[in-house]
């Protein structure tokens, strides 16, 4: 079990501090990630930002990759 499922049962959103701390990476890159649109938040205010456990959960599920066909031809 993830550390994050484990924590489930406590608040079911986080704030950008709380999600970078669960990760173990900076603000930046959660903010970066939010921007971006691969992490879904929802803003309180004009300042206040929080995620949703779930969708820090879904963060991290594994992504199925679908391998390309063919062999790729070589830059001349």
């Amino acid at each position: 079990m993830s550390t994050i499922a484990a924590g489930s049962k406590e608040r079911p959103f986080l704030t950008v501090a709380e999600a970078a701390d669960e990760l173990a990476v900076t603000e930046r890159f959660i903010r970066k990630l939010i921007a971006d649109g691969d992490l879904r938040a929802v803003k309180i205010g004009a300042r206040v930002v929080r995620i949703r456990r779930s969708d820090l959960e879904d963060l991290l599920r594994p992504a199925r990759v679908i391998p390309r066909l063919g062999r790729r031809q070589p830059l001349r």
